[in-house]
């Protein structure tokens, strides 16, 4: 069966009308570029700085929509409209990058109704995957909006690797900066993360964005994947909590987290009990509707097995209580 490259519906070739409005403005776009990576990463200054799988994969900008292809002429422009990623180039399991990210984005979305970056999966001309995000950053009249990751907002220093994920800032420190519908899109986004097996999440993977009003609220959702396909990861990128709860504990101890945490985070944030309780009835019952899109992905055999063992053991563990 065929599924469509953008949202995964059933017995569709290439992208869904859906798909085809929202990504690429009713164009009919051919899934397979005309152009390898290898065409556009001359042109890119190296590699991002740090060590998570965020800061060691490579992107590129591409964009504009030129009859049913997607042009590759453009990259540090702030006139492209998509952002463009490649397999990894180490890790377990690579290739298998782009359709990880690709469903797990798709799942927020879907079954949660995160906001999120609307996204696709394509392929290269020579068949490799790529994994493709349309930018959220800029207005219908193709105006740039102002944005600002948490890294900056929270004025986090750099580690000794030159990272921000481990440094002294928590996602409860998040609470300071964020609108009250936003603490709840928060703690919603926290608990995925955590059932997808997302380690990655740190604080340049959040932003505050313009919205049409002027006013800094919480970005759509981007960079969401399943990083325990690829390595061994933290439960969590960062700590939940400003007593450092994990990364404070003696060598060789482990934090085992529960929903309950969660739920202390939200009521730290000054969110209702009973709102609370509605997000976990909300998250506890779906392991079958994510096992369901995992297989429909793009991912290989071995790695929609992988994804389906994390997701069934984080589910077991965050709702075993």
């Amino acid at each position: 069966m065929e599924y469509c490259f953008g949202c995964l519906k059933d017995d569709v070739e290439g992208f869904c009308s859906s798909c085809e409005k929202r990504l690429f403005d009713r164009s009919k776009i051919n899934p397979q570029f005309k152009f390898n990576w290898e065409d556009i990463s001359k042109v890119i200054d190296g590699y991002p700085a740090g060590f998570s799988i965020s800061g060691v994969q490579t992107k590129g900008f591409i964009g504009k929509i030129t009859g049913t292809e997607l042009s590759s002429n453009l990259n540090h422009d702030e006139n492209s409209i998509y952002i463009i990623k490649p397999l990894l180039s180490r890790f377990d399991l690579p290739s298998d990058s782009p359709a990880n990210e690709h469903v797990t984005m798709q799942m927020a979305k879907q079954l949660y109704g995160i906001r999120i970056a609307e996204c696709c999966f394509m392929r290269f001309a020579n068949g490799t995957p790529a994994y493709v995000t349309r930018r959220f950053d800029y207005n219908k009249d193709e105006e740039k909006l102002s944005q600002e990751d948490f890294a900056s907002i929270l004025q986090a220093k750099k580690d000794d690797n030159g990272g921000y994920k481990y440094f002294a800032k928590t996602y409860e420190d998040f609470g300071d900066i964020l609108s009250p519908l936003n603490k709840i899109e928060f703690i919603r986004i926290l608990i995925f993360n955590f059932l997808v097996g997302n380690g990655d999440a740190h604080l340049k993977n959040f932003s505050l964005l313009e919205t049409s009003d002027g006013d800094m609220q919480l970005s759509p959702s981007y960079d969401l994947m399943n990083t325990k396909i690829h390595v061994n990861d933290s439960p969590i990128a960062l700590n939940l909590f400003r007593e450092l709860e994990r990364t404070s504990l003696p060598r060789g101890k482990t934090y085992t987290y529960t929903i309950n945490d969660f739920i202390e985070l939200g009521k730290r944030f000054g969110i209702r009990s009973r709102l609370l309780e509605n997000i976990v009835v909300e998250f506890e019952g779906t392991k079958d509707e994510m096992t369901g899109m995992i297989n429909k992905s793009f991912l290989s055999a071995k790695a929609k097995k992988k994804y389906t063992e994390i997701v069934d053991k984080n589910f077991d563990q965050l709702f075993s209580n």
